[in-house]
């Protein structure tokens, strides 16, 4: 038998809108989570240029800008695509029972989506 995969909730998949982030704070990490159509993305909800909450940023197709100086980071890889060194780390989730949960001993990595 495999070992079991600790997960970690983060919030009812039904109080996550379309196209709009969450702050969610757990296990020490202050998270934004996203859902864009059928998947769920987790990113460091700080900017790692000003500490803005990427939460608060506006989503276009899977990309959120930093509401404070419209840096542009992917949701998958994390990565904005005009400078390498400031990066928003990635965090793999998946949708349990309608839950999203971090998937807390898979490592960050870009591009971590999950289905619904």
């Amino acid at each position: 038998m495999g070992a079991l995969i600790p997960l970690i909730p983060l919030i009812e998949l039904s109080a996550l809108p379309e196209g709009r982030g969450r702050c969610v704070r757990t296990a020490g990490l202050d998270l934004a989570v996203f859902r864009i159509g059928d998947a769920v993305y987790a990113i460091d909800d700080s900017c790692p240029h000003n500490g803005a909450s990427l939460s608060n940023g506006r989503v276009q197709g899977a990309h959120v800008s930093c509401p404070a100086h419209g840096l542009r980071f992917r949701l998958a890889p994390g990565c904005p695509g005009n400078a390498a060194a400031l990066q928003a780390r990635t965090y793999s989730v998946r949708t349990v029972d309608g839950t999203v949960m971090l998937d807390a001993v898979e490592p960050a990595s870009p591009g971590n989506p999950t289905s619904l």
